[in-house]
């Protein structure tokens, strides 16, 4: 199958049949980054949920909750980061086993959006966490 699709033009066309079960090894690999970047989004997203709770009670009993909120804030989108950051990853594999120009193309936009998003995240929370460490308690 993947044979058929390589030319004698094609760089990998002489390393023969070894390639197909390395291509198939590298894209279960980059599935496994893939779930492991969106595993830690979702615990990050279930915690966020339970310390956002948490704040919300803290202010229906009188409490202030914006420091809370901020916390809150800070630790969703530092989870959110670290789960970008595993997919991009996913994404550099996909890139390495990918032989045709429209696969790279679409990997290529697919990590310059995630790099754009897990840029302006980071840029973001650090403003968040200075704002957050200078407020007194």
């Amino acid at each position: 199958m993947l044979d058929e699709t390589l030319s004698s033009t094609t760089p990998m066309a002489h390393m023969g049949g070894w390639i197909e079960p390395v291509v198939h090894a590298l894209e279960t690999i980059a599935l496994g980054i893939d779930l492991i970047g969106m595993t830690i989004i979702l615990y990050g997203f279930v915690i966020s949920l339970i310390g956002f709770l948490g704040a919300e009670w803290q202010r229906l009993r009188g409490g202030n909750a914006l420091l809370a909120c901020q916390s809150v804030r800070i630790q969703l989108g530092s989870y959110i980061l670290l789960g970008i950051e595993f997919m991009i990853a996913s994404d550099i594999v996909h890139t390495v086993i990918s032989r045709e120009l429209e696969d790279l193309a679409f990997v290529a936009a697919l990590v310059a959006i995630r790099t754009a998003i897990s840029y302006f995240l980071g840029k973001e929370l650090a403003e968040v966490n200075a704002e957050h460490r200078a407020r007194p308690s």
